[in-house]
C-alpha cells in the first residue's frame, strides 16, 4: 500500500535530478507509472489498513476499501495516458517530476484516514496544480492559476480550522473522530473542501483553469483534482456529523448538473465545453454520494481525459479552440476517439459513462430528482452533438504512436467497462442521447456564449464566501 505513494514520489525525484535529459525523464515517468499501477492488483481486492508511527491516536492511518479503489484506478490510468501523450513535446524533467509527485500525493489522499495528513497532502496537490496550470508561462494561464491558488488557499484555511475544532473536541485527527464532531466543524470542513470540488458557485475558478491549462494538465484538473472533494464527501457523509448535509449535497449537486450543462451548451470554446461539463458531472456524483458516485468518478476521469487530450491536441494543431472551425480539418482517427469520448460522457449504451450514470439516476431518492438528472443527461448529449457532427477529412494521416497509445488505453477502458456493466435499462440512455441530439439540431442556431461574470475573481470570491456564510447559518440553525 505504501508503494502506491512511495514509487511515484521516488520516480519524481529521479526525474528532478535528470531534469535536463528530457528523453530519459519521459522513460522514467512511464516506467514509474506502470510500476505503480502494477501494485494495484495486489491491494484493491481486499480491505486493508495500517498505522504509520507509534503515536497512538496521533498515528497516520492508511486504508483501502471499496470506495478507495475507483479513485486509485482512475489516477493510474489518467497519469499513464497523459505521460504517453506528453512524449516528444517540449516538457523537461521538472514537468515529469511534478506529475509523478502529484501522482503519489493523490494516492496518499485517497488512502489517508487522518484529517491533518489530508490537509497537508491536499495543500501540496494545490501547489503542484498551481505550477502546472501556468507551466507554459502564458498570461491567461498565470491569471487562471493565481485565481485557483487564492480560492484554494482560502478554502483550505477553513478546512484547517474545522479539523482543529475536531481535534479540540475529540483529541484525535483520525477520520473516525468525525463521528463525534460538532456541526460547526463539519461545515468548516465541507466549505473548505468545496472550493476544490467543481461544484457550481463554490468552484468558479474551474472554467478558466481547465480551459487555459496545457493539454496534459487539463485532464489532471478535471479527472483527478476535483475528485478530491468528491471522494472526501462520499467518505465523510457516512459519519453522523455530516449526515444532516445529505439534502444540501443533493440540492447543490443537481443545481451543478443542470447549470453546468446550460453553460456548456452555449459555449463555442471546445475546452470550456469540457470544463463546464466537469461542473455538471461532479453534480451527478454528489447527488447520491455513495459507491455509485465513486465509480462515476472513475468513468468521468477516463472519458474526460480522452476528451481533453483529443481536444487539446486538435486545438494545438489547428491553432484554435473554436470547434466550429474544426469541421473538415480533423483526421478520421482524431474524430473517432473524439466521438468515443463524446458518446461516453453523453451516456451512450455500451460505454462506461452509461453504466455509472444510469446507476446514479436509478438510485435517485425521488422521481422528481430522477427527472432532473435525465434532463441534465439530455443536455449533455446536446452539448457533445457539437463534436459528433464535426466532419472529418478523408486522410490516412495518423497522430504519433504515443498519442494513439494513450487514446487506445482510455477508449479500451471506456468500452470494456461499458460491456461488463451492461444493463437492460440502457435503452433509456439511448433515448436520452437521441433526445439531446434532436434538441441540438433544433436549437443550435439560437446558442450563444453566456456571460462569465461569476468567473471573475472578485465575483468568484464573493459568491464562495456568501455561500459559505449561508452554510454556517444553516449549521447554527440545525445545531440549536
Amino acid at each position: 500500500m505504501i508503494a502506491l505513494v512511495f514509487l511515484p514520489v521516488l520516480g519524481g525525484i529521479i526525474c528532478l535530478v535528470l531534469k535536463d535529459r528530457k528523453s530519459v525523464s519521459s522513460i522514467v515517468a512511464i516506467v514509474t507509472a506502470i510500476a505503480s499501477g502494477s501494485v494495484l492488483p495486489f491491494v484493491i481486492f481486499e480491505d486493508a489498513s495500517i498505522i504509520l508511527g507509534k503515536w497512538g491516536v496521533l498515528g497516520i492511518g492508511l486504508a483501502i476499501d471499496e470506495l478507495t479503489t475507483p479513485f486509485l484506478l482512475s489516477t493510474f490510468i489518467v497519469m499513464l495516458a497523459i505521460i504517453l501523450n506528453s512524449i516528444n513535446k517540449s516538457y523537461d524533467g521538472f514537468f515529469y517530476a511534478l506529475i509523478l509527485i502529484l501522482y503519489g500525493t493523490l494516492n496518499s489522499i485517497f488512502l489517508s484516514r487522518d484529517l491533518f495528513n489530508i490537509f497537508v497532502t491536499v495543500e501540496l496537490a494545490s501547489i503542484i496544480s498551481f505550477i502546472l496550470i501556468s507551466y507554459e508561462k502564458k498570461p491567461r494561464q498565470a491569471w487562471a492559476s493565481l485565481k485557483y491558488l487564492l480560492l484554494s488557499s482560502l478554502g483550505l484555511n477553513f478546512y484547517l480550522l474545522g479539523i482543529g475544532i475536531v481535534y479540540m473536541e475529540t483529541g484525535s485527527f483520525a477520520m473516525e473522530s468525525l463521528e463525534k464532531a460538532s456541526t460547526i466543524a463539519s461545515v468548516l470542513i465541507f466549505g473548505g473542501l468545496a472550493v476544490k470540488s467543481g461544484l457550481f458557485f463554490f468552484s468558479m475558478w474551474l472554467p478558466d483553469a481547465h480551459s487555459n491549462a496545457p493539454t496534459e494538465v487539463s485532464p489532471i484538473l478535471s479527472g483527478l483534482i476535483v475528485k478530491l472533494d468528491v471522494y472526501l464527501s462520499i467518505r465523510f457523509i457516512t459519519y453522523s456529523s455530516f449526515s444532516w448535509m445529505r439534502d444540501t449535497y443533493i440540492f447543490i449537486g443537481i443545481l451543478s448538473a443542470i447549470i453546468g450543462v446550460i453553460f456548456a451548451v452555449n459555449s463555442k470554446n471546445a475546452k470550456r465545453v469540457l470544463a463546464y461539463h466537469t461542473i455538471s458531472q461532479v453534480g451527478f456524483m454528489l447527488v447520491n454520494c455513495d459507491k455509485s458516485s465513486a465509480w462515476h468518478g472513475f468513468s468521468h476521469a477516463v472519458f474526460k481525459t480522452l476528451l481533453f487530450l483529443a481536444v487539446g491536441n486538435i486545438s494545438a494543431r489547428l491553432g484554435t479552440k473554436d470547434y466550429s472551425k474544426w469541421s473538415g480539418k480533423i483526421s478520421t482517427v482524431e474524430y473517432t476517439f473524439l466521438l468515443i469520448g463524446s458518446l461516453a460522457i453523453s451516456g451512450f449504451p455500451m460505454t462506461s459513462g452509461c453504466v455509472t450514470k444510469e446507476v446514479i439516476i436509478h438510485g435517485a431518492c425521488c422521481p422528481s430528482l430522477r427527472i432532473l438528472l435525465l434532463i441534465a443527461s439530455v443536455g449533455t448529449a446536446m452539448s457533445f452533438s457539437k463534436f459528433i457532427f464535426l466532419k472529418p477529412v478523408k486522410t490516412t494521416t495518423w497522430p504519433a504512436a504515443n498519442v494513439v497509445a494513450a487514446y487506445v488505453i482510455l477508449s479500451g477502458v471506456i468500452i470494456t467497462h461499458g460491456i461488463i456493466g451492461f444493463e437492460i435499462y440502457m435503452f433509456e440512455s439511448l433515448l436520452a442521447v437521441v433526445a439531446g441530439i434532436a434538441a441540438y439540431l433544433i436549437l443550435r442556431r439560437f446558442l450563444k456564449p453566456l456571460p462569465i461574470y461569476l468567473e471573475r475573481i472578485d465575483s468568484a470570491l464573493s459568491s464562495y464566501l456568501i455561500l459559505f456564510l449561508i452554510t454556517i447559518g444553516l449549521a447554527i440553525l440545525f445545531s440549536s
